[in-house]
């Protein structure tokens, strides 16, 4: 399996953080597994149409690669036979998202979102996880999933979801302003170096109520707005952020000599959970695995929050020469 990223158009940078490509052989009928990072992304199934689901929380036994893993696949009945996937646009809330494959090529094109970016360019207030382009009735995106799959080329497919968002993002009404309170809210709470950031006072996360003071508002008003654009309240996000810190803090420290490495309970009193029961349990619920499971599994992780990362947002949106 390869998982390759590729940079957007420098003008998407604050809201995309890059496309990417996933490509792997399925010797048989399976699943791969994506952990959630908070965020929606958008995907296209290039050589197979799939069936998506919400994975149960139960431990995978195969290697994880890139935050997905392959793992045999019994239907249930609340599971639907019939739909399948060429394009979704999926929102990431608590728990994985499994795509199941048949036998042969798989090979996905995605989008992956700053998390409060993606409800920037498409109407997403369905609830459901998974959309089509005609679940959304926007009759452009129907068009883009379209030109994408006819495609003879990964640079021709970049070119054209750059053509597609750059232009969505100068229909943007710049004087948004719970665009730039939420600009204001993940630049505190993901800074640049890829941390989580935390109150001077202490060790712990920032708390909903940190985060509606950032951006001026009520607890009410902000978890209503978050819930907007985000697509999940702010404990929830948060959750799944200091989730996600815990897995690179791990993969670092293993990396690290017996010597300088830190104790499992450093890494979770580092990450803001309470005691390491705390962070076993989130990681579990979350994952299927237990810390030292995924360990042992030698699971690659991908990096969620990185140096790439830009919450600044600009005052004036105005793009030109790109369409």
């Amino acid at each position: 399996m390869t998982f390759n990223p590729i940079p957007c158009h420098e003008a998407l940078q604050p809201f995309i953080r890059n496309y990417w490509v996933l490509s792997a052989q399925c010797t048989a009928h399976g699943t791969q597994q994506i952990f959630s990072n908070g965020a929606a992304s958008l995907h296209f199934y290039l050589s197979q149409a799939v069936k998506l689901e919400d994975m149960p929380h139960t431990p995978v036994t195969s290697e994880p690669q890139n935050q997905r893993t392959s793992q045999p696949h019994t239907s249930t009945p609340s599971e639907p036979q019939s739909l399948k996937y060429r394009t979704a646009l999926n929102r990431h809330d608590i728990g994985c998202m499994g795509v199941i494959t048949e036998e042969g090529p798989l090979e996905i094109f995605g989008v992956e979102f700053v998390p409060f970016c993606a409800r920037m360019f498409f109407r997403i207030d369905d609830t459901r996880p998974h959309l089509t382009p005609e679940d959304t009735g926007d009759d452009e995106f129907v068009e883009l999933s379209n030109a994408i799959h006819s495609a003879s080329n990964h640079e021709e497919r970049k070119t054209l979801l750059d053509d597609f968002f750059c232009k969505r993002l100068s229909e943007i009404p710049a004087d948004d302003i719970n665009l730039e309170r939420m600009s204001d809210v993940f630049h505190q709470i993901v800074p640049t170096d890829g941390s989580v950031a935390h109150p001077p006072i202490g060790h712990e996360d920032f708390t909903p109520t940190d985060l509606a003071s950032t951006a001026c508002l009520s607890q009410k008003q902000f978890t209503r707005v978050f819930n907007k654009y985000v697509g999940m309240n702010p404990k929830t996000y948060l959750r799944l952020l200091r989730f996600n810190k815990a897995l690179m803090e791990l993969k670092n420290n293993a990396t690290h000599s017996k010597e300088d490495s830190t104790s499992m309970t450093e890494v979770a009193w580092r990450c803001g959970y309470y005691d390491l029961a705390h962070m076993i349990s989130d990681f579990r619920s979350l994952s299927g695995y237990s810390p030292s499971e995924m360990l042992a599994a030698g699971a690659k992780l991908t990096e969620t929050f990185g140096s790439q990362f830009s919450g600044l947002m600009k005052k004036k949106i105005k793009i030109e020469n790109v369409i």
